[in-house]
């Protein structure tokens, strides 16, 4: 049976037989795709595929709404305000603000694909900053890659609507031993575009005109340049006065050839609209009138302040300086006199907690942030806002005004809103002025709020109160004051006696500027 052998051939050599080795064949085995064999035909089979599909259709569902629900939460005003700590403040004082309704996103990135793709992605970034510890202390603002507010805050307020003047009523205390209170009352034009005649002014008027701006520092609170476009589309320029002083003019063009040059909107007023952090004037003022410290304390709203004012390490530090309060009052002789008004340390004491809230809501010692940090811009106290760009100080080189001298950017404060009516004391003056004329040609510029004593007794009862009212010439904090003739020389010293609240009444800070270019000094 050899013939069934097959020959070798000449000259070839016999192939080895390898044999795998486990390993190898076990490997083989598990790559080896598995063979699957179903029959439909089979009950006990097309149950177990039945149930299979229903498997997989249950674990896409769950995969589908779990990823929303996760899309959703990422959205969420929760989840950008707890899961990063460096948000706390931010998310802490977005739940005291009007928009507390408002989810973030909606603010922060906006309708559109492009700008959630790019929030995601920058969102990478700040995850790294979160975890390594690299983030600024405190977080910086404004931010400048923020969108346009014409995409995001004109989505619900529409400046091309023009909006009917307010009557503004705001309420302080001194910071004598009564904490009198203090009452003002004045009428905000909100103005805006009036669509049937084309007009714009008042206050919206910024946003209405296209206004450009070019900001010395990243907080956008020193003014280099300002450019307001004309009816005609040409630009009507406003330098810095110290930047015409130094001869330097020629750096907005190479401002706006990097692009640097921001057109103004909603956001460059309204900075702080969802993370303000109120000034502890503000906050303590607020805290007498809901009654949460007690005015009858003797000068409980100037050491209220003076200890919110206070930069402290940390926060026991804060509390252990603002529980010393009560050892303040003793150590004043204060105590003996609460206690001879039947005053109970239960008022003082809670004045203290009251306190305490007002730092822990204000203040976040380990993020270097307080009031001060971020400047508010939507009014001009305590921070410049409004006076950045009118202050008397910034001049149009090219253009004279109707007198002949440089033009300067408006500073007439009747423009945005009303000369106050200033009530003091427990008796306050709460008649609204309200205009029901033309505005007579002398009251056209500010300086009028300082004029108008000049004017007759007989000139007061048939111009002024016709305007006016009657009780608007009983402005307690205008009138009535025994200026000295040497006013100009001897300012200071009536401010140290009267106070800047009452001088500022009608010298608001911007006529300060034209003596003072370089800032007030508070005096100790």
């Amino acid at each position: 049976m050899n013939w069934l052998k097959p020959k070798k051939l000449t000259g070839e050599s016999p192939e080895p037989t390898e044999t795998p080795s486990k390993e190898k064949s076990l490997l083989l085995r598990w790559m080896r795709w598995p063979h699957i064999n179903v029959d439909l035909a089979n009950p006990l089979q097309r149950l177990k595929f039945i149930f299979f599909l229903l498997g997989v259709v249950f674990v896409l569902v769950g995969m589908l709404v779990g990823g929303m629900a996760g899309y959703e939460y990422t959205e969420s005003a929760e989840f950008c305000g707890t899961t990063c700590h460096s948000m706390d403040p931010q998310w802490t004082r977005y739940q005291a603000s009007p928009h507390t309704n408002v989810l973030c996103a909606e603010c922060h990135i906006g309708p559109g694909a492009s700008f959630f793709v790019k929030s995601k992605i920058d969102g990478l970034r700040q995850v790294y900053a979160e975890t390594f510890g690299t983030y600024h202390r405190p977080i910086k603002s404004p931010i400048h890659n923020l969108r346009p507010a014409r995409d995001t805050c004109e989505g619900c307020h529409s400046p091309t609507t023009f909006k009917d003047n307010i009557v503004k009523t705001n309420l302080h205390f001194d910071n004598d031993r009564n904490n009198t209170p203090i009452m003002n009352t004045l009428v905000l034009k909100m103005g805006g575009w009036r669509e049937t005649t084309g007009d714009s002014k008042g206050i919206h008027w910024h946003i209405t005109s296209k206004v450009y701006y070019l900001a010395a520092d990243e907080q956008r609170q020193v003014m280099l340049w300002v450019g307001v476009e004309q009816p005609d589309g040409s630009l009507k320029e406003f330098y810095s006065r110290d930047m015409i002083g130094m001869a330097q003019t020629n750096f907005v063009e190479k401002a706006r050839e990097n692009g640097e040059i921001r057109q103004m909107d909603c956001i460059d007023c309204h900075n702080r609209t969802a993370h303000d952090i109120p000034s502890p004037q503000k906050m303590v003022d607020q805290a007498i009138e809901d009654g949460l410290i007690s005015r009858d304390l003797p000068y409980i709203r100037s050491k209220a302040v003076d200890l919110l004012s206070v930069t402290y390490a940390d926060k026991d530090e804060a509390m252990s300086a603002i529980d010393a309060l009560s050892d303040n009052y003793q150590a004043n002789g204060i105590g003996k006199q609460l206690a001879s008004l039947s005053l109970d340390n239960k008022k003082l004491q809670s004045a203290i907690d009251e306190i305490k809230r007002i730092y822990t809501i204000t203040n976040f010692p380990d993020m270097n942030l307080n009031w001060q940090a971020n400047p508010n811009n939507d009014r001009h106290t305590p921070s410049l806002g409004c006076f950045r760009c009118h202050d008397g100080n910034h001049i149009n080189p090219k253009g004279d005004d109707e007198t002949g001298n440089k033009e300067l950017i408006s500073v007439k404060c009747n423009l945005c809103h009303t000369v106050p009516i200033v009530g003091r004391g427990d008796e306050q003056i709460v008649e609204a002025p309200v205009i029901v004329g033309a505005m007579p040609e002398s009251h056209s510029d500010f300086r009028w709020t300082i004029e108008h004593r000049n004017i007759t007794e007989e000139q007061t009862k048939e111009e002024c109160l016709n305007c006016h009212g009657q009780g608007f010439c009983n402005n307690s904090a205008c009138h009535n004051l025994s200026h000295p003739e040497d006013m100009a020389f001897s300012h200071a010293k009536e401010v140290r006696k009267l106070g800047g609240q009452v001088c500022y009444t009608c010298h608001q800070n911007v006529t300060c500027t034209r003596c003072h270019p370089a800032g007030i000094i508070n005096i100790p």
